[in-house]
């Protein structure tokens, strides 16, 4: 009977001496301020604004880190910019939070990354067809995001919560389709993302069990390709019905093969 108290002090000790890290691991959601002001959809805050004078003319690299359930995400600004008043938008219905970056960005140090992380999987800056910059967040399971004003570069926040999101964007090395996702779709096909294909020329066309149809081949310039992801826009006026499988890329200079994605859709 003697050792019980022994072997009870023994158990408290290895309770006490767990790491602070372990702890917050298993810190809820709620603990996160987006887990109660974020927002699911739609657009919050104001237009990206920057007090005092000069101007951010670099981005830097980006800062990930997690605590508990909650997420946060910051991009490095550079230059002589002030405090940032952030205005994000959450396109939940393409699993992406949209931040706009200052204008006067020469030049772009990271321009994507990914995360081993089960909720934010990825982040591209991209070079938008308006000529501003924006940053995307990519969202793999439902979210709240919030922005945090009060910090000299741009943050984010995000919690687990609200509705669902889509599957996620397929992606290659060298380009990023938000619209069309995988299955029904119909003409004219709208085609958005971004990409990082050589001097800017994104091409799309339609294959029909393997075989290209040449009548739906058709190519843009995305926004740009050497500081940065450029966005584009693409349309296939028509094409065939049924099971087909779109491709969005380039073909290789050295030997013509497709380098990019291909996305199974279902035409009427």
């Amino acid at each position: 009977m003697r050792l019980l108290p022994l072997v009870l002090v023994l158990l408290l000790g290895l309770a006490c001496a767990k790491t602070p890290e372990s702890r917050t691991a298993r810190a809820p959601a709620g603990d996160c301020a987006a887990a109660t002001q974020g927002i699911e959809d739609g657009y919050k805050g104001g237009p990206m604004g920057y007090v005092g004078s000069g101007e951010f003319t670099e981005s830097g690299a980006f800062t990930f880190s997690r605590t508990g359930e909650c997420r946060k995400l910051a991009l490095a600004l550079i230059g002589d910019g002030g405090a940032p008043s952030v205005g994000i938008d959450f396109r939940r219905s393409f699993g992406i939070v949209r931040l706009k970056l200052p204008t006067s960005l020469e030049r772009v140090d990271v321009a994507d990354t990914t995360f081993d992380d089960s909720l934010i999987p990825a982040a591209y800056i991209v070079h938008g067809r308006d000529g501003g910059y924006f940053l995307d967040v990519h969202v793999a399971q439902p979210a709240l995001a919030l922005s945090d004003n009060t910090r000299r570069m741009p943050e984010l926040e995000f919690a687990p919560g609200g509705g669902a999101v889509p599957n996620a964007a397929p992606r290659a090395r060298n380009v990023v389709v938000l619209e069309p996702r995988k299955g029904a779709a119909s003409y004219p096909l709208v085609i958005r993302g971004y990409a990082r294909t050589f001097e800017a020329n994104v091409q799309a066309w339609i294959s029909v069990e393997g075989a290209a149809r040449a009548e739906t081949k058709t190519h843009t310039t995305a926004a740009d390709w050497m500081t940065t992801w450029g966005e584009f826009e693409i349309t296939i006026p028509s094409g065939p019905s049924g099971d087909v499988t779109l491709f969005v890329g380039e073909e290789s200079a050295k030997d013509g093969t497709p380098i990019g994605v291909t996305i199974p859709l279902r035409m009427p």
